[in-house]
């Protein structure tokens, strides 16, 4: 959105001030420089139309105006005020009306930058329901050995128009057998890295077939059955999903629907990849986890090194390097109606031998409670910095938009 369309409502002219109109023509003006992209008076049809309906209301007597108007809107209903001309005043009353009738909405007030926050938030949030609703998802292979980790295409569809196919892993491997990738930054750093280049040609020519089928089936996310290539081709997909993510296209392993999804609503919030990790071990008296898997997108880390798949010892894997930074945890099930996001603090990378080959100790800030009674399953996705609020506000809106 390049603009940010609102619904201007005042009370009727004869019980008005007449400098309302040029009062808030500036206090948007303000608002807009305050949030770094133009707030504008629209039409009902054009406001309605925007994933993030905002009502204006300029003064007191509005309320009518609302009610006349809030049909065509659906919720939540944001209503933006003015510290003056009773705007607070009206909309309280507005809120009342709504609650009466069972539906959510919130004000907007306080000093700009507070306001602009809040409203910067809700446009991420709801920019991104409008991004995942176009998403396409491919499953290369059902979970392998993973019993809690599949998704229901139709109900993952009704949730927020992801749609989900299925795809077979003969059909990747066969592409592979092809070979042949593309060239970019990241196959030249790899072929240059000095790591044996006979295997990282077999690494890479797996991210050629998983890219060829992307581009096929025009896929926005993917996840892949990837053990059974162990036998199927003598590699793994570590480094192809390593590249894809980097890329921007969310990629799984282990055929997991769950994390694929994560990852695509973690990509349409953050407009940035995420790790998707196993939780290796966990001290509940500190709130620390280690978190480890071969599939680090090759972007994130401040540095890293090629190394062989943990379980195998064969293919190519990534050992990635992060300096401590503030991250965040995140996963949902596959019909987004459950999620969990928490901040916590990368304390340290380490390089055990006997965890997969990217390794990161986090204090959460909520400690391991989540994960020791009620976890969605395995796998979790780390992603660099602090995004609970707008995934939190990514579930609320989609949630609220079901009403």
């Amino acid at each position: 959105m390049d603009k940010l369309k609102v619904l201007f409502l005042m009370g009727p002219a004869d019980c008005n001030d007449p400098n309302i109109p040029r009062y808030s023509e500036e206090f948007l003006k303000e608002l807009s420089a305050e949030c770094g992209f133009e707030i504008v008076c629209a039409p009902l049809e054009e406001v309605a139309a925007q994933e993030l309906p905002v009502f204006f209301i300029a003064s007191g007597g509005s309320e009518q105006g609302f009610k006349n108007a809030y049909k065509a809107v659906k919720p939540p209903y944001m209503l933006l005020t003015t510290p003056a001309y009773n705007s607070l005043a009206a909309a309280m009353e507005i809120l009342g009306y709504l609650d009466e009738n069972e539906k959510k909405g919130e004000i907007l007030h306080g000093s700009l930058s507070r306001i602009a926050a809040r409203l910067k938030t809700l446009r991420r949030a709801a920019e991104a329901i409008r991004r995942v609703r176009g998403m396409r998802l491919g499953a290369i292979g059902e979970p392998s050995g993973l019993i809690a980790s599949d998704a229901d295409a139709a109900a993952l569809k009704r949730a927020c128009g992801m749609e989900l196919i299925d795809l077979d892993l003969k059909e990747l491997v066969e592409e592979y057998k092809k070979g042949g990738y593309p060239e970019n930054e990241y196959t030249k750093a790899l072929e240059n890295s000095g790591y044996d280049i006979n295997e990282v040609k077999k690494a890479l020519n797996v991210y050629g077939a998983a890219k060829r089928m992307v581009g096929k089936y025009g896929l926005q996310a993917v996840t892949v059955r990837c053990f059974d290539l162990l036998n199927l081709i003598g590699t793994t997909g570590c480094l192809a999903l390593a590249i894809l993510n980097a890329e921007g296209i969310p990629a799984a392993c282990e055929g997991d629907k769950k994390s694929m999804i994560s990852m695509a609503v973690a990509a349409a919030v953050t407009g940035g990849d995420s790790f998707m990790a196993n939780p290796s071990c966990m001290d509940p008296d500190t709130g620390e986890i280690i978190f480890a898997h071969c599939t680090l997108p090759i972007d994130m880390p401040d540095s890293y090194t090629l190394t062989t798949h943990f379980e195998s010892g064969i293919g190519v894997a990534v050992s990635g390097d992060l300096e401590p930074c503030e991250m965040t945890i995140f996963k949902c099930n596959g019909d987004l109606s459950r999620w969990y996001a928490d901040r916590a603090e990368l304390i340290e990378t380490t390089h055990r031998d006997d965890l997969c080959r990217t390794q990161m100790r986090l204090r959460l800030s909520r400690g391991t409670e989540y994960f020791e009674r009620s976890p969605i399953s395995n796998h979790h996705m780390l992603l660099r910095g602090d995004w609970t609020a707008e995934l939190a506000e990514f579930f609320a809106l989609l949630k609220s938009g079901d009403n």
